[in-house]
Order: C-alpha cells, then structure tokens, then sequence
C-alpha cells in the first residue's frame, strides 16, 4: 500500500490542491439551497465546474515546466507528461462544460436570458472568460484533429498561456463565490500565479537553460540503416545520471555544422553507463527531428538538460528482474546492461533480457548483450522475432525462466506492446506495483 502511495504521490499531491477551492465552496453556502432547484443547481454545477477547470488548468501549467522536484514527485518525467495530458483534458472538459450549465440556468429562466448571456458583449468580465474558452477550444482541435509536425504542435501549445491569462481575470472580475470569499479568492490567484511564473519560466524566458550541461559531438555512428548513436564530450561540467535515465537534448543552431537540424529540445535514452567518458545517444530515425540527425558533424555544441525519469534497476527491490524490450525500447536496456558490466556491486543482480524484434536486421547491440551473457552468468539474453514466432506473451516470458520466484518486471516499448504485456503478468497474478514501464511517448 505505502508503494503504491509512493508511487502516485505526485498525482494524488495535485488532485488534493485542485479539489480544496470546492471544499471552500462546499462550506460557503448550504448544499440544499445551491441545488434548491433547476435553475440555482445548473447555476451551481457551473461555479463547481469552473472552479475545477480553472485549478486543474493552472496546476497543469506546473506540470509542464520539467521541474526536477516534480519529476521525483511522480517517479519520472514521463509519468509527469502522462498526468498532464490527461489533467489537460479534464480541465478543458470541466471549463467548457462551465457555461453550457450557466447557459441552461438561463434557459429555464427564458430564452431571451440564455442568449443575453452568450451575446452580451458589454460585460468584459464575461468577455474574458468566452476568448480563453474559444482559444482552448481551438488549441484542443488543433491537437486532436491536425496531424502537425512536432514543433508546430509545440508552438501551439505556447498560446495556451493566453487561455491561463484571460481565464483568469475572468475569474477575478466576474461576480461570484470567489469575488465574496477573500480566502478563496487568494488562494485561486496563489495557483493562477504559480501556473503563470511556470508557463514563462519554461516557454518565455528559458530560465531553465542555466541548468543545463553544455556538451560537444564527438561522433556519429551509424549503428544500421535506421538507427545512429551520438557520442557527445562535456566542455567542463559532466552531468550526473543513473542508469536507464533520459534527457532532453537541443542542438545550437550555430554551430551545428549541418542544416535543417531543428534546434529544439527533445527527449532521448541515455545508452552509456554513468561513468563512461562519453555520453550516448542512441536515436531511432522516426520523425522530423530525428531523420535529420544524420546531418550533424562533429564539433556540434548541444545543450542538455535533466536527467530525468525513474526507470532503473536500482529503483527495483528486488535483483531479480526481467527485462523486456520492444524495438528501440532497448536503449535504456542498453544503459543498465554496460552498467551492471562495468560495475562490480552490480555482479549480484539476475537479469533476464528479452528483446522482442520483428527479425534479427532490427537488432541493434545484440552481439554486444550477447557478451555481457557470457561475461556475467547473471545476465541472460533473450532474442525474440515476431515475423517467426508471433507476438511475444508474458506466458512465453516466464518458461524461459530458469526461476520466475520474486522477479521485477522492466518494460519499455510501443505503448501497446507495453500495456498488453502489463495486463498479462496482472492475469498471471504478479502485483502491478512490481512492473515498471518506461511509458514516454512524445511524436519526435
């Protein structure tokens, strides 16, 4: 139980802040009288959504920013970027179903009030809050509807700031529990400001960067047809990571020594060990971003920051624990592997690595997971082809075990193949707490 409170401490942390302006709201006035009748209970259920929407909102704006306490709140970044899509969406369906309740409370009085107050462009106090929504509205269509590239999507996201402003004087100026509650009051504009500092600490002024390592490219090798490794020095500070660990990269546009490489923040594995004199990159070529990776040179600068996220053997309880990769998942596989080889109080872990592949001209590192096998006896290899054997099962796992008896499970992959997996050990009776997935997925 403790484990499970751990785990999703963060999100448990931000549900509590959202929900504390509607206990304040609970108390202000009698539930028998705000919901007395239809009209006083749509007009309730409006001020109850809007209050809701408008915590959740600025909140997500903090979960957004890449701050290192939140990626320890959460257990990882990633989970962090889980949460803040999904509270994203909550609050944009709490915030649009905010007037459609206050537009009813109207109704039943008569149509003519309705329409009033849909089309009453006078009261600026209402203005605000009908701009923020229309901006929302159109953000959210932009995201789930148009198929942009990542960083017209990024971009985008941007004007969201826009939507927290207008919102927000909204709720200030317009008459309602807010304007007669001083307590509330100040406590929905603490959240309004930590929502603003963060949206400019991440997307205006780049406060970030003095967190940053600042990294030279030393090499690019072609690892196959599809994938390339990036070997990077440090100018002067090394950045401290674990094992498994990933962090964001940009490149200096003025010293890329290739064109078209986009200058933008992005997320990759570190396949390195922690005391490697390099630190390693190793990219899939998927997208925008990184099909133009092979145009760098050597001497590009690179700003990285992080690390981030919690995926590492060393986070496990157990030292047995079996390891499951799909596809490229297998880069902080690869991280872990080079440090459980290079680090003598590691010897003792018991590892079972199945990299699951469509065929063997997918694999990459295979000959060098195949040593380390024969290196360290604790440490088994496992090739798995789908174009011959089908879809790997957590069934088809845990026979080539020598001893499946207190194991951990490590999954990372296509989210998919990663919440297949997850649901199969669940069914088989392994604790869901015990299984670890690396589940960050960011159109790249």
């Amino acid at each position: 139980m403790f484990k499970i409170l751990k785990r999703n401490f963060g999100y448990i942390f931000i549900l509590f802040l959202a929900i504390v302006p509607l206990i304040m709201w609970y108390f202000m006035s009698p539930l028998g009288v705000r919901f007395s009748s239809q009209s006083t209970a749509f007009r309730s259920l409006g001020q109850a959504t809007g209050l809701l929407g408008m915590s959740l909102l600025s909140l997500n704006f903090i979960l957004a920013a890449r701050f290192k306490f939140m990626d320890r709140a959460f257990s990882g970044l990633n989970i962090v970027y889980i949460k803040h899509s999904l509270i994203g969406a909550v609050s944009f369906c709490l915030l649009l179903f905010h007037p459609i309740f206050l537009v009813v409370q109207y109704f039943l009085i008569s149509l003519k009030s309705s329409l009033l107050f849909l089309f009453s462009f006078s009261d600026w106090s209402i203005n605000y809050g009908e701009i923020a929504l229309l901006v929302f509205i159109l953000l959210m269509a932009i995201t789930f509807y148009f198929h942009f590239k990542y960083q017209n999507w990024k971009n985008t996201h941007k004007f969201l700031g826009i939507v927290l402003l207008l919102g927000s004087l909204h709720m200030f100026l317009v008459t309602s529990d807010i304007s007669n509650n001083d307590v509330l009051k100040y406590y929905m504009l603490v959240l309004a400001i930590l929502g603003g500092v963060s949206y400019f600490y991440r997307t205006i002024f780049g406060i970030y960067k003095k967190n940053e390592y600042q990294y030279k490219l030393e090499s690019v090798v072609r690892v196959n047809d599809d994938v390339v490794e990036l070997r990077l020095l440090p100018f002067s500070r090394k950045i401290k990571y674990k094992a498994g660990q990933f962090v964001f990269v940009r490149f200096n546009p003025t010293t890329q020594s290739g064109n078209g490489v986009l200058a933008e923040s992005h997320p990759f594995s570190v396949t390195s060990h922690p005391d490697d004199k390099y630190l390693i990159l190793t990219i899939k070529t998927l997208g925008d971003y990184t099909s133009m990776v092979y145009l760098l040179k050597p001497g590009a600068v690179c700003s990285i920051e992080g690390p981030f996220g919690a995926f590492s053997y060393k986070n496990s309880a157990s030292m047995k624990q079996v390891w499951v990769a799909g596809g490229i998942g297998v880069t902080p596989f690869l991280s872990m592997a080079r440090q459980i080889n290079f680090d003598k109080m590691s010897k003792d872990y018991q590892i079972d690595l199945f990299y699951c592949i469509k065929n063997k001209d997918e694999a990459v590192y295979w000959e060098e997971f195949s040593e380390i096998s024969i290196q360290n006896p604790n440490f088994k290899f496992h090739q798995f082809y789908s174009d011959t054997e089908g879809r790997v099962s957590a069934e088809y796992i845990l026979k080539n075990l020598s001893d499946s008896l207190g194991i951990e499970i490590f999954l990372c992959g296509p989210a998919g193949f990663m919440q297949s997996l997850r649901n199969q050990f669940v069914k088989l009776g392994f604790n869901n707490s015990k299984i670890y997935s690396e589940e960050f997925s960011l159109s790249i």
